[in-house]
């Protein structure tokens, strides 16, 4: 009998509500403390990962930004060989980014393309000086060393999957190619030739025969406009030329800017605000 009381009161005390609900306010509060306490530590192992994150992003954009200034030092130096300005090669970008952005290409794009353009000739570094200099006519096999100058740029620049310096390689090989397969290294045709290739190819005559050279003088910005659009559909592709002498007049504003900020300021770089003209 007494047994049976023992249990009934042991009972009694294991169903008491105010016990029970003091018992399982202790577990909460335990759990509730264990749960705060794991919050915090995956906020601090949230914000290390973002720390070392963008100490990584940084790191990789500067490795790009001197990767990608390095070749355009490269490009320079390639241009200066074969007597040009070291602004040639900027001019190069701008016109082409204002083609593009006629175009309807996004800014974004078109900035792209504008750092990407001046890489065009990066291959001349490969051709021996006697050659780029040279005052006359090349021979047949000079000529054949010249054309090669693509497939070395295109090369230098490599395989890389970094958006400007995969455009400039697809750049440094196609800007020589014609709209009717009449150009090199490959003889692609029309719409072959990747967009960027065409609008730079066009981008490189306008500013080529403009510019003075030792074997030749510089034609007026008008007569070489003219020379464009003779050449649409066999040279140039017609689309490109048609967006081009839309805004020829402002690339030629753009151009003697250009010119002068050399002239008189000695300057070996352009600020880019182009559109600034449009």
């Amino acid at each position: 009998m007494n047994s049976h009381v023992a249990t009934a009161r042991n009972s009694a005390a294991t169903n008491d509500p105010f016990k029970e609900i003091q018992r399982l306010g202790g577990l909460l509060d335990e759990s509730e403390k264990q749960h705060m306490q794991a919050r915090a530590q995956l906020a601090l192992l949230a914000e290390a990962c973002d720390t070392l994150r963008r100490e990584r992003d940084w790191a990789l954009q500067a490795l790009a930004d001197l990767k990608n200034e390095t070749f355009l030092e490269l490009a320079r130096n390639a241009e200066q060989k074969d007597g040009e300005s070291p602004m040639h090669t900027t001019r190069i970008g701008l016109y082409s980014g204002m083609i593009a952005a006629e175009l309807g290409w996004s800014p974004d794009m078109c900035q792209l393309l504008e750092s990407a353009a001046q890489l065009h000739d990066i291959g001349k570094i490969g051709i021996h000086a006697s050659i780029l200099g040279k005052e006359g006519p090349l021979t047949t096999e000079e000529w054949r060393v010249m054309r090669e100058h693509p497939r070395i740029g295109a090369s230098i620049i490599g395989d890389s999957e970094e958006p400007l310096l995969k455009l400039a390689a697809e750049i440094a090989m196609s800007h020589h190619e014609h709209f009717d397969g009449a150009g090199y290294p490959q003889g692609l045709v029309g719409r072959e030739i990747p967009m960027a290739g065409r609008i730079v190819a066009l981008a490189d005559f306008f500013d080529a025969l403009t510019t003075h050279r030792s074997y030749r003088p510089a034609r007026p910005a008008e007569e070489v406009v003219e020379m464009v659009k003779i050449r649409s559909g066999e040279q140039f592709d017609p689309l490109i030329v048609d967006a081009f002498l839309r805004i020829s007049d402002q690339i030629i504003t753009l151009r003697q800017s250009v010119l002068e900020q050399e002239r008189y300021d000695g300057a070996q770089d352009w600020d880019g605000n182009w559109w600034m003209l449009l």
